[in-house]
């Protein structure tokens, strides 16, 4: 057929039934039945079958409830939609669609359900697909269908008005693919569940976001016990408890885990050893032939649809050791400029690949996540780009350990030859006075403690050693003795490995003091006189006084003072200039307990002063408040108490609770005793109960006497009548938790966890 001049013969969009191609009809009849296709239920109920041992979630189906409109409300109020989120295998579809078996009896016109394929094998489902689907299970013909999304969304709209119907769009990937399958009148409630955010939908639609977490911990060993049954969990408690830890406490992975208990033959330990080695986790949980039913391809189906920019900075993430991350570390690692780093982290939480952690701009990965970012990059990633993206990372550590160990302790800045490494990386974050970098350790500590392990597995020795160095510092300060033991010993055998005689020295010095300061007095001597011997060799006098500064602290705590004594005195002409006189100021500070101990209390005096005017000197902090206290304690012992006040008050103007936590609770320790001893019960009271909480935050041996010591005080009678002298209101501030600290005295507010001992060599 010949067509004429402007005529155009063709259908756009999609097509369903009978159409008639013409270049032009003057006129047209035509008819048909509007009988609804026969066969089909008056009223749809398309919801897929619900589990039967749905569990936890019990706020989240409140949430629902609560916005399910009442029956009498009729065709006032709006739409009701719920964009329920979450993190591939959380149990979205598994909470969204026993939620609607549970209630659809309250929606007499009809229950739809789709898989709009946003995540999976294939493409993702068109609106013109569904809607077409939506069309016929309301009743209607092929032909009485539009052609074109616009027309059957406007043709949905009309047949959903004035009906109660619920919807169930599962499986979504973007804002736009739900909005033509959305009702336009009252009456109907619509949930959207997604591994995106879709913000989009809050925005311009007013949806209510409802986003799923991991099970609580009680839940996922419910949920485990649930499939196993109540046999077989009882008969392995811990087993399921290791098996809820391996798993995340995520909701598709306790599923497949526990399903491959077959006893006898595959117990809950079987599986659990299996889960148990990080390398074959994920394997272990993607064993089924069934992809929905695999860790791995779930998430794959994630990845798949990221950005390929986005995908890549999801490898990278995944080389990080921590358990989160601020925004300037992924940067470093993605080699990324940080505004760029920072939408790209906002696209990948919204996502749910990773997720928002607490603290401002940090984030964190679900411990299959990250094991699977790594398994991606093992697969997508050459070994040269991975090992160079790694290093910048654990650059970006030692880089701002470095600096912080420069603000904090500044006498320690270039003592270690480790820690004259020259560092550069970016972005920085600008870190400035002691209270601010305190609190980047504090937030960085674990990190810190990761990427040196880290550095030492990838044998990158020269910031395994300066990691350690700068970690060390920090843990010694927070108590945190085991893994200071393990840096330590890593960085002695990371010494020994490359041959480097001068950090070897400095490894054995320090792991002596960390045998001391875990009571393994042997062990610390063995290692110091190997110390001392390699010092001597090599020419090193200042590492030589400060193996004796340490033997002779090692000799005083024992009792052995005579020993103790001559240690220090062959250390002292041999420090001057160490550690910019910290080491001269640690040998005075310990010949004044000794000399104190000896009954000599105005040497002990002479040789606290100078130990806290060469500690003032040096910039080291505790050594002036371990100072003060010492003199404090020599004129409480002769009677001068109101010297000894004025001390602590000097001390404590130093240190704050935030900052040498432990250092502000020895120095109320001692102003208590000295308080108790002039009748100021109440005061005394105060700074011990105070001390007494940072021990306990701090967990240190010391809260033991303490607790003692305030007991035996609030025992005595007189103090009985005033509640043991304790101000008004202050046990309701304990009772909440609240610092207690002596108005006149406090340097600052606030908490912080960690302890050390008085001196650290």
């Amino acid at each position: 057929m010949t067509e004429g001049p402007g005529v155009r013969n063709d259908v756009g969009g999609a097509v369903t039934g009978p159409v008639v191609q013409a270049g032009s009809i003057r006129h047209v009849s035509l008819t048909g039945s509007p009988e609804p296709w026969p066969g089909l239920p008056e009223v749809p109920r398309q919801l897929p079958p619900s589990i039967r041992d749905f569990t936890g979630r019990a706020d989240h189906v409140a949430a629902l409830d609560a916005l399910l409109p009442a029956a009498d409300e009729g065709a006032s109020g709006a739409v009701v939609i719920t964009a329920v989120d979450g993190t591939a295998g959380i149990g979205k579809t598994t909470l969204a669609v026993w939620w609607a078996h549970r209630v659809q009896s309250r929606f007499p016109d009809g229950t739809l359900h789709v898989n709009l394929r946003g995540y999976g094998t294939g493409d993702p489902a068109t609106p013109g697909e569904v809607l077409e689907g939506f069309l016929r299970a309301l009743g209607l013909r092929a032909e009485q269908i539009p052609v074109g999304t616009e027309a059957q969304a406007g043709l949905f709209r009309s047949l959903a008005a004035g009906r109660r119907m619920l919807i169930v769009l599962d499986n979504a990937n973007h804002a736009d693919q739900v909005r033509p399958l959305l009702p336009g009148t009252p009456g109907c409630v619509v949930v959207v569940t997604s591994r995106e955010s879709l913000t989009g939908l809050v925005v311009t639609e007013a949806a209510t976001r409802l986003t799923l977490d991991l099970l609580p911990q009680d839940d996922a060993v419910k949920l485990v016990a649930g499939i196993l049954g109540p046999a077989r969990a009882a008969a392995e408690p811990d087993a399921v408890r290791d098996l809820v830890r391996y798993c995340g406490r995520l909701p598709l992975a306790l599923r497949i885990a526990a399903s491959q208990v077959a006893p006898p033959h595959v117990t809950v330990g079987d599986v659990v050893a299996e889960l148990s080695d990080e390398r074959v986790r994920l394997d272990a949980l993607s064993q089924d032939g069934d992809d929905r039913a695999a860790v791995r391809a779930v998430f794959d189906w994630s990845y798949q649809r990221l950005p390929a920019g986005h995908a890549r900075v999801f490898r990278r993430l995944g080389l990080h050791p921590g358990e989160d991350f601020c925004v300037e570390a992924a940067a470093a690692v993605a080699g990324l400029e940080l505004p760029e780093a920072k939408r790209v982290l906002a696209a990948l939480a919204r996502a749910h690949v990773i997720e928002p952690a607490a603290g401002r701009q940090r984030y964190r990965f679900h411990d299959l996540l990250r094991a699977h970012a790594v398994d991606r990059t093992g697969r997508d990633d050459s070994p040269a780009e991975v090992d160079r993206a790694r290093r910048a990372l654990l650059m970006w550590y030692a880089h701002h350990a470095k600096t912080a160990l420069g603000i904090l302790f500044p006498a320690h800045r270039d003592w270690d030859p480790a820690v004259r490494l020259a560092t550069r990386t970016r972005p920085e974050v600008r870190l400035s006075g002691r209270e601010e970098t305190w609190a980047w350790t504090v937030l960085e500590v674990d990190n810190l403690v990761a990427a040196t392990r880290e550095a030492d597995l990838h044998e990158e020795t020269d910031l395994t050693l300066l990691l350690v160095e700068t970690t060390a510092m920090i843990l010694h300060r927070r108590g945190r003795w085991d893994d200071l033991f393990d840096l330590r010993a890593r960085a002695l055998a990371a010494a020994r490995r490359v041959g480097d005689s001068r950090e070897e020295l400095q490894a054995l010095i320090s792991l002596g003091e960390t045998f001391q300061v875990l009571g393994r007095w042997q062990e610390a001597e063995d290692v110091l006189r190997t110390a001392l011997e390699t010092a001597r060799e090599l020419g090193k006098p200042w590492c030589e006084a400060t193996a004796l500064l340490q033997l002779g602290d090692g000799c005083w705590v024992r009792g052995h003072l005579a020993e103790a004594r001559n240690h220090l005195l062959a250390a002292l002409p041999l420090a001057p200039g160490a550690q910019h006189g910290r080491i001269e100021a640690q040998i005075e500070s310990v010949l004044a307990v000794i000399a104190f101990r000896s009954g000599e209390s105005g040497e002990a005096l002479d040789h606290a002063y100078r130990g806290f005017v060469l500690s003032e000197q040096a910039g080291d902090c505790e050594g002036q408040v371990g100072n003060l206290r010492c003199m404090a304690t020599i004129h409480h012992s002769s009677g001068n108490h109101h010297r000894a006040i004025e001390l602590c008050e000097q001390a404590l103007r130093i240190v704050s609770p935030e900052f040498f936590p432990t250092f502000f609770a020895h120095t109320l320790d001692t102003l208590g005793d000295v308080l108790r001893d002039t009748g100021d019960t109440a005061r005394a009271l105060e700074c011990w109960r105070e001390a007494l909480r940072i021990y306990d935050d701090c967990r240190s041996p010391e809260s033991t006497r303490i607790r003692a010591q305030i007991r035996a005080l609030e025992a005595r009678p007189e103090l009985a009548p005033r509640e043991a002298a304790e101000p008004p209101g202050r046990r309701e501030e304990r009772a909440r938790g609240d610092a207690v600290v002596p108005r006149d005295l406090a340097s600052g507010k606030g908490r912080l966890r960690g302890h050390h001992r008085p001196r650290d060599g």
